[in-house]
């Protein structure tokens, strides 16, 4: 009888062990996340002149638009941790974007990925997003994680609502 008690009390507070460890991990893409795009969200822009982005994804003049209405009241950021869209993936995204309210626009949207291995957090990619067809994908690809997966992931470390669409509804 004791060796049933003790099995039913191992297995009553595994769940939590695992709630805190999953709050733990996500504490920490959050805290790496943050720690990445920070110079993006403060306007340091300077390093990213010269770069040469993927076609479609992002142009140097609309980070520069970004900084000149840095301090916005109308500015409105956010993030969200989502996981990979890939079956069985381990690989979990931060997300950080950059709205104007008044203008209807995003000025940026940011992600950091991360490859989970138990309690390893391993950098694997990054990507920045000011054009219109990879806000676009961005935003579809978010629309359908606060539809389908939005309960896999702490509400703290999701926006409260899903980021309005950037185009014309």
């Amino acid at each position: 009888m004791k060796l049933i008690q003790t099995l039913l009390i191992i297995l009553s507070i595994a769940p939590i062990f695992s709630q805190v460890k999953n709050a733990e991990i996500f504490d920490a893409i959050n805290k790496r996340g943050n720690e990445y795009i920070t110079p993006l969200k403060n306007g340091k822009i300077e390093s990213l002149r010269n770069a040469n982005p993927p076609k479609d994804t992002w142009l140097f003049a609309n980070l520069e638009n970004y900084k000149r209405n840095l301090g916005s009241k109308d500015i409105v950021y956010g993030s969200i941790i989502n996981p990979s869209t890939l079956k069985d993936s381990n690989i979990y995204s931060y997300n950080y974007f950059a709205y104007d309210t008044k203008k209807e626009l995003y000025y940026f949207v940011a992600i950091v990925s991360y490859i989970v291995d138990g309690d390893n957090i391993k950098f694997d990619n990054s990507y920045l997003f000011t054009e219109k067809k990879s806000l676009k994908d961005w935003w579809m690809s978010i629309a359908s994680f606060y539809k389908d997966r939005r309960d896999k992931i702490p509400k703290e470390f999701v926006f409260e609502i899903c980021p309005p669409p950037p185009f014309k509804t």
